[in-house]
């Protein structure tokens, strides 16, 4: 069986399209199996098609269990959260695990508050920082570093409250 590693960086906010691009690699062929720092980890299957789905939670046995019951495979988590779901299209043909905009915009609040909380411990942990400045290039390195992933951060924020937004419309 063939097997390959490709590398995308993508958001939490990117979410559904994360999915549909695992489910247009999957009607290629290219079945996803695992994710690791950026890389995706796929095997060749020309004989069958997938839908993806990821959700965004903390999960027990009987969370996975109830999407088994339905048609859901569980195919891979990371930190804890995201969890990687895929089903067969012949048998679910394109029904959705989250379909309703309540329960997307709750998916979209839980991931919200989540990476807040390491938002929020990573600003505290930036006051020794800022105490220490002694103002040399590894300081003024360091800065520029940490600023750029707080923008990204802000980034985040901005579009996961367009996405509960846009879900509340819906509603």
């Amino acid at each position: 069986m063939k097997t390959m590693k490709k590398f995308k960086l993508s958001l939490a906010n990117d979410i559904e399209k994360e999915a549909n691009w695992l489910t247009e690699m999957s009607a290629k062929g290219w079945h996803f199996v695992k994710y690791k720092w950026g890389f995706y980890y796929f095997e060749e299957n020309l004989e069958i098609s997938y839908i993806y789905q990821v959700d965004f939670q903390e999960a027990t046995d009987e969370y996975f269990d109830l999407y088994k019951q339905v048609g859901w495979e569980h195919m891979h988590t990371e930190v804890m959260q995201f969890h990687y779901f895929r089903a067969d299209t012949t048998i679910i043909g394109n029904k959705r695990i989250y379909s309703d905009p309540a329960s997307i915009k709750g998916m979209y609040k839980r991931m919200f508050s989540f990476y807040l909380v390491i938002f929020a411990c990573m600003l505290v942990t930036q006051i020794g920082l800022l105490l220490t400045w002694d103002g040399n290039l590894f300081s003024k390195f360091v800065l520029a570093l940490v600023t750029a992933v707080l923008l990204l951060y802000v980034y985040l924020f901005i579009k996961l409250t367009q996405q509960m937004k846009k879900n509340e419309k819906l509603i």
